[in-house]
C-alpha cells in the first residue's frame, strides 16, 4: 500500500518524513470529534500544550468559569492527544509538595533537580494560592533555573532543602472560581468555555452516544486517521527539537497590536508576549515548511493573521483583566437589567442623575426571567461582583433615592465616543420611558448583547 494513502498526514521525501501543511480549521476539526464549539477556546489550548516543544515560548492558560461548563473536559481531551510522559497533571497540590516531586539528586550543588523542559503542566483544580504565588517566576520565566529553599521535618529535625526547577512548562489551570489575582491574570491568556444552548445539546448528544457504550465509542475515536495522524505530528514536532523561532518584520505586528487599545497599559507588555508566543506555536504546527535554508523557523503570514483572530477573540476579557464568564454576565445580565429598569420612567430621572442604580434582588428577578432559573446570591457577591469592581466595570454604592439599605450596582463602562450616538456616559441610552436598546444600532446590541 502507498505510504501516503496509508496514513494522510505524511508525505515521504527521498530522506525524510514531513508532514504536510496544517491549518487551524484542520486542528479544530479534528477536537470537534470530542469537543463540540468553542473553536477559539480550545485551539488556544491545544496551541498552548504545543508550545511546550518550543525552547521558551510556552504559553500560559487559564480557565475560570463555574462548573460544569467543559473547562476540565475540554483540557482533559486536548491533552490525550500529547504523550504521557510529556504531561504533569494535578488534581490538586499544596504549596509545598510541587517542590518535593520526583527529581535528579545534584551532589555538586546540593539540590533536587526537577525539570520543567518542554513539559505540560495541568492543574484541573485550583491549585493553592500560595502554590500559584510560588509558581510566577516559572510562568513569567524569570529565569531558565529558580532556586526554591523548603524546610523538610526529617526525623524530628527541621531541614532546609534545596530545589531547582529547571526549564520552561506550558501551563493549563482550570479552576471553578472567578476572582483572579492580577498577579496571575497578566500571565496568562483567561478564557471561559461556551455555555450557549447549541453547545449544550451537542455536548448531551455527544454523551449519550458515548456513555451508551464507551469503549465503542473510544475504539472509533482512536481509529479516527486524522487523530491518529495529529499525534503522530505533535510527536514529530517534538522530536524536531525546536531552538527559537523567529518573526520577522516585528514592528508591523506592534503596529496592528496597538490598534486594539485606545491606551496602553503595564499589562499589555505582557498581553504582547502572548500574542508573539501564539504566532509562535501557529508556526511550529508546521514547523517543516517554515524551515528556512539556513535552518532557522519563521513563521510567515497565515501564523500571524490567525494568531491575531484567536487574540481578538479574547483581548476584551484579557484588557479588562477578568474571566470571558464574568465579562459575559455584565453584558448578558447586568447591562440589560439595568437598562430595563431605567427604561421605567418611575426610575429614569434618579438612575440618569445617579441617585439609584441596580439592587441584587431586581438582577436577580431578571436573571430568573431569562435562564429559569434562580441566581446564587453568595457567587454573585463573592466572585462575580469584586471582579467587576476591580475591573472598573461597576460600581457598588448605597442609593441616596429610594431604599438606602441595601448597596446598588452602578454599571461603568462607557460606549466608545464614535458608538455613542447620544455621547452619553455609561450605557449610551436615553432615559425617559423610550425602549431602552432604542438608540444602539444592530452592530452595538450585538457587541453588548449577542442579540
Amino acid at each position: 500500500m502507498d505510504k501516503e494513502m496509508e496514513n494522510p498526514g505524511l508525505v515521504l521525501s527521498s530522506s525524510t518524513i514531513t508532514h504536510k501543511e496544517m491549518t487551524l480549521e484542520d486542528v479544530a476539526d479534528i477536537l470537534s470529534l470530542t469537543i463540540k464549539y468553542d473553536r477559539n477556546n480550545k485551539l488556544i489550548t491545544f496551541l498552548c500544550m504545543l508550545s511546550a516543544y518550543t525552547d521558551s515560548s510556552q504559553l500560559n492558560v487559564s480557565f475560570n468559569a463555574p462548573s460544569s461548563s467543559g473547562k476540565t473536559y475540554m483540557t482533559t481531551e486536548i491533552a490525550k492527544l500529547f504523550p504521557a510522559e510529556d504531561k504533569i497533571e494535578r488534581s490538586g497540590a499544596s504549596p509545598t509538595s510541587f517542590f518535593y516531586s520526583e527529581g535528579k539528586i545534584d551532589k555538586e550543588r546540593g539540590a533536587k533537580i526537577v525539570s520543567l523542559e518542554r513539559k505540560i503542566l495541568i492543574f484541573y483544580e485550583q491549585p493553592n494560592p500560595e502554590l500559584q504565588k510560588r509558581l510566577r517566576p516559572v510562568l513569567s520565566h524569570d529565569a531558565r533555573e529558580l532556586h526554591f529553599s523548603n524546610t523538610n521535618k526529617v526525623k524530628g529535625t527541621n531541614r532546609a532543602e534545596q530545589t531547582i526547577i529547571r526549564g520552561f512548562p506550558s501551563t493549563v489551570f482550570c479552576s471553578a472560581g472567578l476572582q483572579l489575582d492580577e498577579q496571575e491574570a497578566t500571565r496568562a491568556i483567561l478564557l471561559s468555555p461556551e455555555v450557549t444552548e447549541d453547545k449544550l445539546k451537542q455536548g448531551v448528544h455527544l454523551q449519550f452516544k458515548r456513555g451508551a457504550n464507551e469503549v465503542e465509542f473510544d475504539a472509533w475515536l482512536e481509529s479516527r486517521p486524522e487523530r491518529i495522524a495529529l499525534k503522530e505530528r505533535i510527536i514529530a514536532i517534538r522530536e524536531e527539537k525546536v531552538g527559537d523561532i523567529i518573526i520577522a518584520d516585528p514592528e508591523k505586528i506592534e503596529v496592528r497590536f496597538y490598534k486594539n487599545f485606545a491606551k496602553l497599559q503595564p499589562r499589555h507588555m505582557r498581553d504582547s508576549g502572548h500574542l508573539l508566543k501564539l504566532i509562535k506555536a501557529i508556526a511550529l504546527l508546521n514547523v517543516w515548511q517554515r524551515r528556512q535554508p539556513d535552518g532557522t523557523i519563521v513563521a510567515n503570514e497565515y501564523d500571524i493573521d490567525q494568531a491575531f483572530g484567536l487574540w481578538n477573540s479574547v483581548i476584551e476579557s484579557q484588557d479588562l483583566n477578568v474571566p470571558p464568564a464574568v465579562l459575559n454576565f455584565y453584558k448578558f445580565y447586568i447591562l440589560p437589567a439595568y437598562l430595563e429598569k431605567r427604561a421605567n420612567p418611575e426610575y429614569a430621572e434618579n438612575m440618569d442623575a445617579g441617585f439609584v442604580g441596580l439592587s441584587n434582588q431586581e438582577l436577580g428577578a431578571f436573571y430568573l426571567r431569562e435562564e429559569q432559573k434562580t441566581l446564587n446570591d453568595e457567587h454573585l457577591r463573592k466572585q462575580i461582583l469584586p471582579q467587576l469592581v476591580a475591573s472598573g466595570l461597576i460600581a457598588i454604592e448605597k442609593p441616596t433615592w429610594d431604599d438606602g439599605r441595601s448597596k446598588h450596582i452602578y454599571p461603568k463602562w462607557d460606549l466608545p465616543e464614535s458608538m455613542n450616538k447620544n455621547n452619553k456616559n455609561n450605557i449610551g441610552t436615553g432615559g425617559g420611558g423610550n425602549n431602552p436598546f432604542d438608540d444602539l444600532d444592530d452592530e452595538i446590541k450585538k457587541m453588548f448583547f449577542g442579540k
